[in-house]
């Protein structure tokens, strides 16, 4: 009947009501739950940046020694001694003045097989000074060899760190061609001097197209 037929009409109307209702109900709490993973995840950037900022500064007078066999350092367990004495082998020292080894180790991990790469040597400065002397003089002084192994010297810092300045390396051999030059700042920042006036890129892809397009304007230029 007609009367039957109203009645399911405004049933079916109610349930629809209610249906809208619930949908934006739920809509505002989907937008309201996207708020605030997009704040959370904001938060942990921040809080992962501040980590990774905390654990860097704790390795700033920190380098790394690679390339030394396993044991060489022989009864000097803390090898501090060895370490001085491993590093006059290869650098003029008396440029550094007198220095100060905080403590020094193999990173952790069980001793590696003598056909395996040894574990590197951490060393720890007590004057921030000494670690940049060091990296300097290792660095003007070029491939260091060692009981027929090569000896290389690096600042310490985290994985991550070390992955993104890593970004950088095409930037750096393209600043090299072009004889530019530039300098890899803490923590992972180009410094670049192109005409007398010094340039920063913290996005290694922006760095390398605008090295890219200097460098096809000084071709066409030849």
């Amino acid at each position: 009947s007609i009367t039957g037929a109203t009645t399911r009409v405004a049933t079916m109307e109610q349930k629809m009501h209610r249906a809208e209702s619930k949908l934006t109900e739920h809509g505002e709490c989907l937008d309201h739950i996207e708020e605030e993973l997009e704040y959370q995840s904001g938060y942990s950037r921040d809080l992962w940046d501040r980590v990774q900022d905390l654990e860097n500064r704790c390795r700033r007078n920190n380098i790394q020694v690679l390339g030394v066999p396993e044991g060489a350092e022989g009864n000097d367990s803390f090898g501090h001694v060895f370490l001085l004495n491993l590093l006059r082998k290869f650098l003029p020292l008396y440029e550094a003045g007198v220095l100060e080894i905080e403590q020094s180790h193999r990173t952790l991990g069980l001793m590696l097989d003598p056909d395996q790469h040894p574990r590197p040597i951490i060393a720890r400065f007590l004057h921030f000074r000494d670690r940049n002397n060091i990296l300097r003089l290792a660095r003007e002084a070029g491939e260091l060899c060692w009981r027929r192994g090569k000896i290389m010297i690096f600042p310490d810092m985290s994985r991550e760190l070390a992955m993104q300045r890593h970004l950088f390396t095409p930037d750096r051999w393209c600043c090299m061609v072009l004889g530019l030059k530039y300098a890899l700042q803490y923590p992972a920042t180009l410094q670049v001097t192109i005409n007398g006036w010094q340039k920063k890129f913290t996005d290694p892809e922006e760095a390398l197209t605008e090295l890219n397009s200097l460098r096809e304007r000084s071709e066409e230029g030849e």
